[in-house]
């Protein structure tokens, strides 16, 4: 070790220098502190032997310059003085000193305390390095959160429509990444898919499984799939990709503003709360699945909860984190404290800003435990379609050509499949014009909905007038589609492109021809009609007139013909 001694006694000094030399310590000699302060400035020793009374500047002034220049770098300083009373050692202490030797010297001692501080200089040096270390692994970890947390952003939120004028949402991470995932997108056909995930855990590992999901959510709800394809693709997914222990709580809900109906898959999250018009408790919608990459799905699993909605009522829905919010008394929200809220003395457009006060008043300082997410559904807000707001509709424009497709159903493949995304996607394919999906996709869906529910099943439109009948439609629906055993649907579709001598305008005429087996009805009796029908059936055949060039049906009535014309310019 260099060694800087700093003492106005010049024989301490001579005997100082004979004791550190036989131990082959350079060095360096000061007379007085200022001396002293510019010598260590020079030469940079790695340890101080200093006195206390000296000319110029003493010993304590001295220790505190010379910590000071040294910044970072740990360098002992053992003062040499004759003092052995507490409030002088403490005066050392206080001015910077490590340790301290008592005169006069014993070679011993001084070489003891020289060794003690060079082992604590090397441990400072080494805690020094490890703690530069760690923060160039800090800052090289922030800066791939950074990025990490920029890709999730923009692949999970990528095609996220929580702006829909129908919702109201907040979420407070309790990491700087949300292991609640919150979704909303539009079908081809309008109604509004809509997906609260609550992953165990928290931060980054809970949230590694949004990215499946999301890619899940927003693909198939494109492609047309229903609620039930998309929580068991979902669980599929999880179960392949997450550990064992890691599972997602989910509600998965479609709202369809045009059927004033909602379709409601609850796999673990808290009762979902609707509210009246009034602000009311109106009813609750409890969890009625396991959570989401548990245990493989059967068909039960994927069953969906139909309900009718009023255009002034409005649902919320929130994660595990709201009710189990504690405060400085650990006391947690809980479900009641929420409910509470909806006793009729809140204005319902008020509802959401007040559980938001309420919830930050209850938890005063206390610290948060949990993500939370928390989502309100006004089904009185104007809605937006698929057409005007969906990120993911097709931006691909495909010169009209000939073709021609051919579908063919049996009652096994009716039973078990959705047979409408792979017919839009195949339509897709071959002819995606710009500002039609939802159209087409709406007269396919009605046609081939009128074929399945009332040319197999058998269905009356008129028990759905009722939103008691409404459940029961569909309740004798899933009944009579589980137990067909006969019976098909075959679709045909061509293309006749438009000729047209502007090479800027282009377009063609869609001819969809849908039959299915059974008996058929009596078409030319039928009342269907759009304006003023505030009826959850008796719109189909009306609406897919008012879309289509042309709808005719067969005598029997089991096979209609709709000609859809559509141009681009």
């Amino acid at each position: 070790m260099k060694i800087l001694i700093v003492d106005d006694d010049r024989i301490n000094s001579a005997i100082l220098t004979r004791l550190l030399g036989r131990e082959g310590h350079p060095v360096v000699i000061a007379h007085n502190g200022e001396d002293g302060v510019e010598k260590f400035m020079q030469e940079q020793p790695d340890l101080v032997l200093m006195d206390i009374r000296m000319p110029r500047m003493d010993g304590y002034d001295a220790a505190r310059k010379i910590k000071e220049s040294a910044s970072d770098r740990f360098v002992p300083i053992i003062f040499l003085t004759a003092v052995t009373d507490e409030e002088g050692l403490a005066q050392c202490i206080d001015a910077g000193g490590d340790d301290f030797l008592t005169k006069p010297f014993n070679r011993t001692i001084l070489q003891a305390k020289i060794e003690a501080m060079e082992r604590i200089r090397k441990l400072h040096t080494e805690l020094h390095l490890k703690k530069d270390q760690l923060e160039q692994h800090q800052d090289q970890l922030q800066q791939e959160l950074e990025v990490g947390k920029h890709l999730f952003s923009n692949i999970v939120r990528a095609g996220n429509l929580l702006d829909a004028p129908c919702l109201k949402q907040w979420t407070s991470p309790l990491a700087q990444f949300n292991g609640d995932l919150l979704m909303a997108c539009y079908n081809p056909a309008g109604g509004l898919h809509i997906m609260l995930g609550d992953f165990t855990g928290h931060g980054l590992s809970a949230a590694v499984g949004a990215l499946p999901i999301s890619e899940i959510f927003y693909d198939l709800t494109a492609q047309g799939f229903s609620i039930g394809d998309l929580v068991e693709k979902m669980n599929a997914k999880l179960l392949t990709v997450m550990p064992t222990r890691m599972f997602c709580a989910a509600c998965l809900i479609e709202v369809d503003f045009r059927q004033k109906s909602m379709i409601i898959w609850n796999g673990g999250l808290p009762d979902l709360c609707l509210i009246d018009n009034r602000g009311k408790l109106a009813q609750t919608i409890p969890s009625d699945h396991l959570p989401l990459g548990i245990t493989p799905m059967t068909r039960d699993d994927r069953k969906v909860r139909i309900f009718e909605i009023q255009t002034d009522h409005r649902l919320f829905l929130h994660s595990d984190g709201l009710t189990e919010a504690i405060n400085p008394a650990d006391e947690m929200f809980g479900m009641a404290r929420l409910e509470n809220f909806f006793d009729g003395s809140t204005p319902p457009d008020q509802l959401f800003d007040t559980i938001m006060m309420g919830l930050k008043d209850f938890r005063g300082v206390a610290d948060q435990t949990d993500d939370i997410s928390i989502l309100e559904i006004d089904f009185s807000r104007p809605n937006k379609t698929w057409e005007e707001d969906s990120p993911q509709k097709s931006t691909k424009t495909i010169p009209p050509a000939v073709w021609d497709i051919s579908f063919l159903f049996s009652a096994e493949t009716l039973k078990h499949v959705d047979p409408l995304p792979t017919i839009i996607n195949s339509l897709m394919s071959l002819q995606a014009p710009l500002g039609h999906r939802e159209k087409v996709y709406t007269i396919l869906a009605e046609l081939f909905s009128n074929a399945l529910d009332h040319g197999l099943l058998n269905l009356d439109t008129k028990t759905k007038k009722s939103p008691e009948g409404f459940i029961l439609y569909y309740a004798q629906r899933e009944e009579r589609l589980a137990a067909l055993q006969d019976g098909n649907i075959s679709l045909k579709l061509s293309h006749v492109p438009l000729i047209s001598e502007d090479d800027n305008k282009f377009g063609g005429d869609i001819l969809i021809c849908i039959e299915d087996s059974g008996p058929g009805f009596d078409h030319a009796n039928v009342r269907s009609i759009l304006e003023g029908n505030m009826a959850h059936g008796g719109r189909g055949i009306a609406l897919v007139r008012s879309m289509c060039k042309s709808l005719t049906y067969n005598e029997a009535g089991n096979t209609a013909t709709a000609i859809y014309s559509w141009t681009y310019n």
